[in-house]
């Protein structure tokens, strides 16, 4: 699958799980990034990334999280 990333929320470590059901229920496409271990400062956030999605999709997403998505940084 070729995905393309759009968008992306953090949440802490402990919030993952919770995350992943949800979203495998609503069938929302997604990817998981983990942290970079040697950086202290957000150790324990996890990415939450998001492929370009319609809008009625979109709005499930920002229910969800509760806030509109970051744009996921290009390279």
């Amino acid at each position: 699958m070729n995905f393309s990333k759009s968008f992306y929320y953090t949440v802490d470590h402990s919030k993952v799980e919770e995350y992943k059901k949800m979203l495998d229920l609503m069938k929302i496409p997604y990817m998981v990034e983990a942290p970079i271990a040697l950086l202290n400062q957000g150790a324990n956030e996890y990415s939450f990334v998001f492929p370009n999605m319609s809008g009625r999709l979109y709005g499930m997403v920002t229910k969800l999280f509760q806030a509109d998505g970051k744009p996921y940084p290009k390279n």
